[in-house]
């Protein structure tokens, strides 16, 4: 019963992804003769993207891959991409679309097509839990004395220069990086998309790491399409609706934020 709706929603997108086939643009021509969807991700963060200890990628944007390229009866690529890269192999044609918890900011859809939300969410802090107890406001961190961690290319970095343009920044690689900095007492805190934060303070209790309780912006994400291709464009708005409305994001959302078995799969 707990993948009907997940079911439901693919015949009836398979449907119309199989009308449309004949009239394929660029983009999605190409996936169709290839056989195979090629999708960017860049699997650090979870529950979104990540790398299990095993190798494997996983998370909710990997499961919403999966079920669009079955979708359209093709095979699913994966490709781990750098985020701040990700955009800039989307338009060299290197990956089909971008799946990888991307906010659709004014700045990225200048660039590419974005497909959805699929999925609406939020900046938070994330920091040990003695700094919890002297700051009373994001705001109290806007002090040359705070060194505040992100990763590169994200809405994290973006927001903390305009929120906290006082405190020192400390630009990682990756998400990993940026919450290690923070573990190792290089930064004071971590500012990042709130699932991340919740799940960084309950996998490192032992470390007294604490998120703030909600976040403090409101952050679509979406599946960045390239710009060339309405038809692919037009395809991936549709599936992300019909699986919407057919009740397959609840439970992706189900499986990723209410069930914690693939915790156990995280690299420790």
């Amino acid at each position: 019963m707990r993948k009907r709706g997940i079911v439901i929603a693919l015949v009836a997108f398979m449907t119309l992804a199989l009308a449309s086939a004949a009239l394929a643009g660029p983009v999605l021509d190409r996936i169709l003769k290839k056989g195979e969807l090629v999708v960017g991700t860049a699997a650090d963060y979870p529950p979104f993207n990540f790398k299990a200890a095993d190798g494997t990628i996983m998370g909710l944007d990997i499961d919403l891959a999966t079920i669009m390229a079955k979708a359209i009866n093709v095979k699913l690529k994966i490709e781990v991409i750098p985020f701040p890269k990700l955009l800039d192999a989307l338009n060299a044609g290197k990956v089909d679309v971008a799946i990888s918890g991307i906010t659709m900011t004014p700045v990225r859809n200048a660039k590419v097509f974005f497909a959805g939300p699929y999925f609406i969410t939020g900046q938070g802090a994330l920091m040990k839990g003695e700094m919890m107890q002297k700051i009373r406001d994001l705001t109290d961190f806007n002090h040359s004395e705070y060194t505040i961690a992100v990763a590169k290319g994200t809405t994290g970095e973006i927001t903390t220069k305009q929120v906290l343009p006082k405190a020192k920044l400390l630009v990682a690689k990756d998400m990993d990086a940026a919450l290690q900095a923070v573990l190792d007492g290089k930064a004071q805190a971590m500012i990042t998309d709130f699932p991340f934060c919740v799940l960084a303070s309950f996998r490192y209790k032992a470390d007294n790491l604490a998120a703030l309780q909600k976040p403090f912006t409101f952050e679509p994400l979406g599946v960045a399409v390239p710009a060339n291709d309405p038809l692919l464009q037009n395809m991936v708005d549709n599936f992300l609706g019909t699986l919407e409305g057919g009740g397959g994001m609840v439970e992706l959302k189900k499986r990723w934020f209410k069930q914690s078995g693939w915790i156990k799969k995280l690299p420790q």
